[in-house]
């Protein structure tokens, strides 16, 4: 069905970059989180056997993400307050904060585990099911590719935060041991205490001015079991092809973006570049990234979400391949490293603007907070197949290696992209 597109009020604007600010402290937030809660275990408490451990930690706290993202987004899905559906979840937000801070006081394994999975896991998914529903909620399918480049771009601030704060301790904290640069507690403290406070107040503030429809406007609710029920009635899956399509496709994406993120704050270190070349290539990298996804949001609404998406993603992929250059010899080309990176960043944070807006289209009105729950699946299987395949050829060939990976998921992503529908036609 053919769409006109309609005005993008000022009311709009401004809920979109309070969503904007939610998802910049997310990032920050959960920055710290795969991080620092690690590194805590091993600087700290100093634990024999410290990968396994972390490995223990990191896979039950996926599990419970994995699970509790979909109870929250079904919950969200039938409640009726006068605050909402998704605001109230946004309080949940206090107690991860809270719990962040409590884990850098922590000196046993088990109640590490305890907060790390149980109060931040279970706690943080509420929040962010609910304001990545709450967006196709807010904003018109005409307007949405718009939206996410704006609330994309208010988001990076959250990563450029965590990153100065991280340069900040490793500088104020960081001590050399034999083993390399390790961050003291008090450094621990500073970052998660950081990162809680900068989550919890970000929370309230999406509580308190983000707007929701009015509780008349909504469909009726339904039982917790009846959504359960819906989950494996095939009947209810069929009318929803084209999400579970944007689901397989996003999946392969997403495998693409894992096989080079973990691995790329050791990469960039690994370079030994100075402290002002490093912080060149940040700046103009970011500079470019961030006017890019506001950039591809007005494209996807003005030419649909299918059209450029594979032409762009074909690019990426061949400034992925090109990153192996960089390292090349003895010497770091810094020059092509400056050129290449604003791709590299897009392909990590910037097509999601395009992506989101699609799967937020595909979302049925009533159960989108259910759907975004099914939705986090691709984020799960995606992390597994892409690190594994990422790290051995990692280990096999140099950390340059992941690129090479990643351009080639990103090639093998764009046939299943095409078989998505399009969702927005002109």
């Amino acid at each position: 069905m053919a769409t006109k597109r309609k005005n993008f009020s000022r009311f709009i604007l401004i809920q979109v970059i309070l969503i904007g600010i939610l998802w910049a402290a997310d990032r920050t937030f959960f920055f710290f989180e795969s991080e620092f809660l690690n590194t805590y275990l091993d600087h700290v408490l100093n634990l024999p056997n410290v990968d396994f451990l972390i490995g223990i930690m990191v896979s039950l706290s996926a599990v419970v993400g994995l699970i509790t993202n979909f109870v929250w987004g079904v919950l969200s899905d039938n409640t009726r307050s006068k605050w909402g559906r998704r605001r109230p979840y946004f309080l949940f937000g206090i107690i991860a904060g809270i719990g962040m801070m409590v884990y850098a006081l922590s000196n046993n394994y088990w109640l590490c585990v305890f907060i790390d999975v149980i109060i931040i896991g279970v706690t943080s998914n509420a929040v962010s099911v609910s304001q990545r529903a709450i967006i196709p909620d807010t904003v018109e399918l005409e307007n949405r590719g718009r939206a996410n480049g704006i609330i994309q771009a208010v988001s990076y601030f959250g990563l450029i935060i965590a990153l100065a704060f991280f340069l900040l301790a490793n500088e104020v904290f960081g001590v050399s041991t034999l083993e390399g640069t390790i961050i003291t507690q008090e450094g621990h403290f500073f970052l998660l205490t950081s990162g809680g406070l900068i989550y919890l107040i970000c929370s309230v503030i999406g509580f308190l001015f983000i707007r929701e429809r009015a509780i008349s406007e909504l469909p009726p609710k339904k039982k917790f079991m009846e959504e359960m029920k819906e989950l494996v009635d095939i009947t209810q899956l069929r009318e929803h092809k084209n999400f579970f399509k944007i689901l397989l496709a996003s999946t392969v994406f997403q495998a693409g973006i894992y096989s080079v993120l973990p691995f790329f704050i050791a990469y960039i270190f690994d370079l030994g570049l100075p402290t002002i070349e490093l912080l060149i290539a940040i700046v103009i990298g970011f500079g470019i990234l961030i006017p890019a996804a506001m950039f591809l949001g007005r494209l996807t609404d003005k030419y649909g979400r299918k059209k450029y998406f594979p032409i762009i993603t074909f690019v990426i992929s061949i400034s992925y391949a090109l990153m192996v250059f960089v390292t090349m010899g003895s010497e770091v080309n810094f020059i092509l490293l400056v050129v290449l990176l604003p791709f590299v960043l897009i392909g990590l944070l910037g097509l999601d603007t395009i992506i989101n807006a699609w799967a937020q289209d595909t979302l049925p009105e009533d159960k989108r907070g259910k759907f975004y729950g099914i939705f986090n699946i691709v984020y799960t299987v995606s992390q597994v197949i892409g690190s594994l395949l990422a790290g051995t050829f990692s280990v096999l060939y140099g950390r340059p290696a992941i690129f090479i990976v990643g351009a080639v998921i990103f090639l093998i992503a764009i046939p299943f992209f095409i078989y998505v529908k399009e969702t927005l036609e002109k």
